[in-house]
C-alpha cells in the first residue's frame, strides 16, 4: 500500500546494515553483540539483548529479504539500490523518499524475510525457544499429521515483535506508522496464505493407504514473486479519521478494495 506520507528509508537503512553484519553473533555477550548490530532501534536493541539466540536468524532473514529484492527489481529502472557498491554504506534511495510503490514492498519483504528465516531455523532445531509446529500433529481417516510442520505463527510473531519495533513508539506522524505497520503485515500475511500442505504416502506397492502430512512454507522466491506481484498492482490510499479512529481508505473509489495482505 502507497501513501505520500509512507516512507521505510530508516527501516531500509537498518535491515540493510544488519544483513552487512559479518561477524557471528556472541550469545555469551549479549550487550556487546547488540551494541555492536548497527542501525537498531532502541526497543530493537531491547529486543536484541533479550532474544540474543534469534539475532543471526533474524540478520539472515533481512540478508534474505534485500537478496530477494534484488532479485525481483533487476530488470527495473530501481534494483533495491540500497547499498553503495564502492563504500558499502547504506544510502538514501530517492525514490525511497518519496513513498512509492517501492517503499511498500521494502517493508513487506524486510518483515516476510525475516518471520520466514525464523520459521525455517525453529524447524531445523537451531532456535532454543521454538521447534516443530505440534499444532497440527493429529489423525484423520484420511491421513496423519506427522512430521516437523514449519512453525509459522512463532516466526510471524518474532517478525512483528522485532520488525515493527522499528515503528511502535517512534517519533513520526500516526498516518506513517499505520501505513508501514499494515506493510510490516502484509510480507507476513503472504508467507501465512501460503503455508500449504505436503503429503507423503505409506503402503504397499506404491499405494496411499495412509498419508503422513505436514505443513510447509512455500520457498522465499515463491514469496518474492506474490509481493512483487501485489507491488505491480498496489493501490493509493490515503488515512482518515472514522469514529474517532485513523483508518485506511483508498484515494479512487474506482480501485479494487484492499485487503490486509495487500501492498
Amino acid at each position: 500500500m502507497q501513501n505520500s506520507i509512507c516512507n521505510p528509508l530508516s527501516l531500509a537503512k537498518r535491515e540493510a546494515a544488519l544483513s552487512l553484519s559479518s561477524s557471528k553473533i556472541d550469545r555469551l555477550h549479549p550487550q556487546w553483540s547488540c551494541r555492536h548490530l548497527h542501525g537498531l532501534t532502541r526497543k530493537q536493541l531491547r529486543f536484541c539483548r533479550r532474544n540474543i539466540e534469534q539475532m543471526d536468524s533474524i540478520r539472515a532473514g533481512a540478508q534474505l529479504a534485500y537478496s530477494e529484492c534484488q532479485y525481483q527489481f533487476q530488470q527495473r529502472r530501481w534494483n533495491c539500490s540500497l547499498i553503495n557498491p564502492n563504500t558499502k554504506e547504506v544510502y538514501g534511495d530517492m525514490i525511497l523518499n518519496r513513498g512509492t510503490r517501492e517503499a511498500a514492498f521494502v517493508h513487506a519483504i524486510s518483515s516476510a524475510g525475516i518471520a520466514y528465516r525464523i520459521t525455517r531455523d525453529c524447524s531445523k532445531g537451531l532456535i532454543d525457544k521454538c521447534g516443530c509446529d505440534l499444532s497440527a500433529l493429529k489423525r484423520t481417516d484420511q491421513f496423519n499429521w506427522n512430521g516437523c510442520s514449519d512453525n509459522v505463527r512463532y516466526g510471524v510473531a518474532v517478525s512483528r515483535a522485532f520488525v515493527d519495533a522499528a515503528e511502535r513508539g517512534k517519533n513520526q506522524s500516526v498516518e506513517r506508522k499505520i501505513m508501514n505497520l499494515h506493510n510490516n503485515n502484509a510480507g507476513r500475511q503472504v508467507l501465512e496464505l501460503n503455508t500449504r500442505k505436503q503429503c507423503k504416502c505409506h503402503g504397499l506397492s506404491g499405494s496411499c493407504e495412509m498419508k503422513t502430512c505436514w505443513k510447509s512454507m512455500p520457498t522465499f522466491r515463491e514469496v518474492g514473486k506474490i509481493i512483487k506481484d501485489k507491488f505491480d498492482g498496489a493501490t493509493e490510499v490515503a488515512i482518515v479519521e472514522e469514529d474517532s479512529k485513523p483508518i485506511i481508505v483508498r484515494k479512487n473509489v474506482n480501485f479494487r478494495r484492499h485487503t490486509k495482505a495487500d501492498l
